[in-house]
């Protein structure tokens, strides 16, 4: 039997808010089957067409990704070293990239 996905957990990993499934599920762009309760479900089937993963661990495909935006309001500020003490306090990534 095929593993069967609540609206929340889709939306978890889609990174959508789950309202935005639920109206997905309501205007047929996702397939979703009923329990016997009335509830809705997607089927794993379903979820990996959304992702576009060949994969059978849908629990690792999640990845956080993060932006972070930086930025000085003058070329004095810039000059100053404002901008590298940002860079500094948030170490996330080893790519840093001067927009």
């Amino acid at each position: 039997m095929e593993k069967l996905y609540r609206i929340k957990e889709v939306a978890e990993l889609l990174g959508v808010h789950p309202k935005t499934v639920q109206r997905w599920a309501r205007e047929g762009k996702i397939r979703v089957v009923y329990t016997v309760g009335g509830r809705r479900r997607i089927p794993e089937s379903e979820l990996k067409r959304l992702l576009g993963e060949k994969t059978n661990r849908l629990d690792e495909i999640r990845e956080t990704r993060v932006v972070l935006y930086a930025r000085v309001s003058s070329y004095d500020q810039e000059k100053h070293g404002d901008l590298n003490r940002q860079r500094l306090f948030y170490p996330l990534s080893p790519i840093q990239k001067r927009i």
